[in-house]
């Protein structure tokens, strides 16, 4: 197979980027900007509205069944009562 002297030369002019592409410098500025973050401090924990909040899914459930709803009010109250 044989190439013209025109599609050698168009193809021998073809430049050639030695740097990284558009994309992969966005890529790489994004990256940068997630791992550089300082981790946020979780939130505390609020167990008095927790608790609460299972207090009124058990009250919903003590119709249909009173023993889970009874469990879930005991669960209710020690993870109110939990120091940690």
């Amino acid at each position: 197979m044989t190439y013209s002297t025109i599609e050698t030369n168009r193809l021998a002019n073809i430049a050639i980027h030695s740097g990284p592409s558009p994309l992969g410098q966005w890529l790489m500025a994004a990256l940068r900007r997630l791992v550089s973050r300082p981790a946020a401090a979780p939130a505390p924990r609020d167990r008095v509205r927790e608790a609460a909040e299972l207090r009124a899914f058990a009250e919903g459930a003590r119709r249909t069944d009173s023993r889970f709803a009874a469990e879930l009010f005991a669960a209710a109250d020690r993870h109110e009562l939990l120091d940690v």
